[in-house]
């Protein structure tokens, strides 16, 4: 029986994929680095890097509902950022919306 596995370095997707993985990490620091730094180290530390908000709090000698006050707003702020970007509207979801077309032409991130 012939052994079809592929080893990473073999496979011309596994190049692809590390491209993109960079190119993703790129775009989410970029995002980041227009959030407030306290939330953008507990998003980075939560969401990306999968720390329990219950170790982040310990870690920086914060209180967890510190970390939660910060947690929820840097998401929706990322969320806006994001949106923002990509010209989508972070209230609705859409990419064409008429409630917040107006100051998008000057958005600096």
């Amino acid at each position: 029986m012939e052994d079809t596995s592929m080893e990473a370095s073999n496979n011309p997707d596994s190049a692809r994929d590390d491209e993109l993985d960079e190119l993703i990490c790129d775009c989410l620091e970029l995002l980041l680095a227009a959030l407030p730094a306290d939330q953008a180290h507990i998003i980075r530390a939560v969401d990306l890097e999968g720390s329990l908000p219950e170790s982040v709090a310990e870690a920086q000698g914060l209180f967890l509902r510190d970390v939660m006050a910060r947690l929820a707003p840097g998401r929706k702020g990322l969320k806006g950022v994001f949106g923002k970007m990509y010209m989508i509207c972070p209230e609705h979801g859409q990419a064409v919306c008429d409630c917040n077309t107006k100051g998008r032409e000057n958005l600096r991130l």
